[in-house]
């Protein structure tokens, strides 16, 4: 049974420390360039030195092979759409070839038992909340609460627009989820913030403050997943900030971790990878020591 105590960790890294050999076991990533040209924002952005963003919990540990063959015993639930495919398709099987372990199978829907994760694309509508509806559907009446240890969801770019109303959609995600952990209490539920692209300064600018609601409420539990953070601090270490012309903070891609301005290169796939990775050994880890 997984223990709901997590220890205190980080999501925010520089990518840079990933590509510097962050992975103790195994060779760093090594550079790259994504694989299609960058996409410049459709209007120009105003670069700042850091967003405003909540709080920032403490540093991860770096991963072993241990940390790997461990996860991979661990049952997983995803939903996602394609940024999440990315990660799982792309970037998963990538860096545990790099440590020569070998990686979980990933089945659809859930998990079927030890050794495999459960990998769903989730409802898609105008309204993010049917896919926050369909995550739970997924773990009350699909029997991924019997076959799961662990389960997580992520929104997309999609469904955070400058016109959404962003604390209606918190609000529901958060009552979901908090319902979910009270009628589940042997799984552990993470939380993920929404990748940004590098396409519309404004939607861009309410993918910002949606994450900033996330971490306000997620970062100090060792629960979150912040998927935004990583994928916009470049390898350089550098974090690629901004202001829209009417002064709203926000986060881009990182052009080396996209192949099209909002889908992952293998790069930036692997980047993704190495963080969640990092996260689930953490409390995995943690479940182990209890």
């Amino acid at each position: 049974m997984m223990r709901k105590t997590l220890s205190t960790c980080t999501l925010l890294i520089a990518a840079a420390a990933v590509l510097a050999g962050c992975a103790t076991a195994a060779p760093p990533i090594g550079s790259a360039s994504a694989s299609s040209p960058s996409i410049a924002a459709s209007a120009t952005p105003n670069p700042i030195s850091t967003p405003t963003t909540a709080a920032t919990p403490p540093a991860l540990p770096d991963l072993d092979a241990s940390d790997l063959e461990r996860i991979a015993q661990t049952r997983i639930f995803f939903g996602h759409r394609s940024v999440g495919s990315d990660i799982v398709e792309l970037g998963v099987p990538a860096v545990y070839e790099r440590f020569g372990v070998a990686p979980p199978d990933v089945s659809s829907g859930s998990p079927l038992g030890a050794g495999s994760a459960g990998d769903q694309w989730l409802a898609q509508t105008d309204d993010p909340r049917v896919k926050i509806d369909d995550f739970e559907e997924w773990i009350r009446e699909r029997s991924v609460a019997t076959a799961s240890d662990i389960a997580f969801m992520k929104l997309g770019y999609v469904d955070i627009l400058a016109e959404t109303d962003l604390q209606a959609v918190f609000d529901h995600y958060r009552a979901v989820l908090d319902g979910l952990e009270t009628d589940f209490p042997a799984m552990m539920f993470l939380h993920a913030t929404v990748s940004p692209t590098r396409w519309d300064p404004w939607n861009n600018a309410a993918i910002e403050r949606f994450n900033t609601l996330m971490r306000t409420t997620y970062a100090d539990s060792g629960s979150l997943y912040d998927l935004a953070a990583v994928l916009s601090t470049c390898p350089d270490g550098t974090i690629d900030a901004h202001e829209t012309d009417d002064g709203l903070a926000y986060v881009q891609l990182c052009a080396d971790y996209s192949r099209d301005g909002g889908h992952l290169s293998q790069l930036g796939s692997e980047v993704a990878a190495t963080e969640l990775l990092r996260l689930l050994a953490a409390v995995t880890g943690d479940a182990a020591a209890g």
